[in-house]
């Protein structure tokens, strides 16, 4: 995927490692933190997860009006409604992981591990089915490991 997108735009910059590192250490603690969120008890879980989408969505909202103001955006309806559906996605997807993280308390690394390889497997399936994406032979292996891995790790915590 780097390779790809090297390719697309010329070199990659210098500090271009950073962005991914940023990635990877905000997704660790994303997930500690929808572990800690499942784990607490005095709010249901859907509560708490409403709070935190509302959450999400004022800062993503500042953001959006600053960039507006900024003239760095533009208003576009359909992006709205993409965004929508994009979000409801999201919210489905979080709101198993912590079904999930509430019925396997025991097993939170079981938990992770399914759920992001699940995410990485299923994206690349709606790549394929819905924007026609090609997978190169690399890919498909990657993808047929991906789940072998959701199998095993899932039938493993019995």
């Amino acid at each position: 995927m780097l390779n790809t997108l090297a390719k697309g735009r010329g070199k990659a910059t210098a500090g271009s490692w950073f962005y991914l590192l940023i990635v990877f250490v905000g997704m660790g603690v994303i997930d500690v933190l929808f572990k800690q969120l499942a784990t607490f008890k005095s709010l249901p879980y859907t509560t708490s997860l409403f709070i935190v989408f509302i959450l999400s969505f004022v800062c993503a909202l500042i953001l959006f009006i600053v960039k507006l103001v900024s003239k760095k955006t533009k208003f576009s309806f359909p992006h709205i409604l993409i965004g929508g559906a994009l979000g409801a996605f999201n919210f489905g997807n979080i709101l198993f992981y912590l079904k999930a993280h509430k019925v396997l308390a025991s097993q939170p690394s079981t938990v992770f591990t399914a759920m992001n390889i699940g995410v990485i497997v299923a994206g690349t399936l709606v790549g394929l089915i819905v924007f026609n994406e090609k997978l190169s032979t690399l890919n498909r292996v990657g993808v047929f490991l991906a789940l072998a891995a959701i199998f095993v790790i899932t039938y493993a915590s019995y």
